[in-house]
């Protein structure tokens, strides 16, 4: 008889769960085919670089992001020994990977007498990576978008929401959903 009352239970409960959405509000949105980028402005990524920083809607020299706050990171596919300009255009988002990054302690002195010899990782990227595809500059490759996540004050470790990514991007980028 019991086993009856938990058979029931069990699709009594299993009846009344409804499907689940993660919308554009969440962390955990699953971006739709259709979904764009759009460069407003020209974006110049420095000499001997293949990456331009972005943060709080300006760009962020290399060394000068708050790795703590939500930032976005512009990828071409090669190192120039010049400036490399990336010009105004609409990117095709043509796939989107969540994943965690993390960066460990390094060897050394000073590391291990900080940290007593502890080896958790001292930071951890929660990332959003969107692989770009434009037929006018085919050598921007993607954009990153993550913060560390074991920053003090973070909370619970997350994934940035389209509206973090969005104001992270100001009026640079348009981050648009079918």
């Amino acid at each position: 008889m019991k086993i009856i009352f938990v058979l029931f239970g069990a699709l009594l409960l299993w009846s009344c769960d409804t499907t689940r959405t993660h919308g554009p509000e969440l962390p955990y949105y699953s971006f739709a085919l259709g979904s764009r980028l759009v460069l407003h402005q020209e974006l110049t990524i420095p000499a001997n670089w293949a990456t331009v920083r972005l943060q709080a809607g300006k760009v962020a020299a290399f060394g000068h992001v708050q790795e703590q706050e939500p930032h976005c990171i512009v990828e071409a596919d090669t190192v120039l020994e010049k400036p490399q300009r990336i010009l105004p255009d609409t990117f095709m988002i043509i796939r989107v990977q969540r994943s965690i990054g993390e960066i460990a302690n390094a060897p050394g002195f000073f590391i291990r007498a900080g940290f007593a010899g502890d080896n958790r990782p001292t930071q951890m990227f929660f990332k959003t990576t969107f692989t770009l595809r434009s037929d006018k500059q085919p050598g921007v490759m993607r954009m990153v978008c993550q913060s560390d996540q074991y920053a003090a004050g973070s909370g619970i470790p997350r994934h940035l929401s389209v509206s973090e990514i969005r104001k992270t991007l100001g009026n640079i980028l348009a981050l648009e959903l079918p």
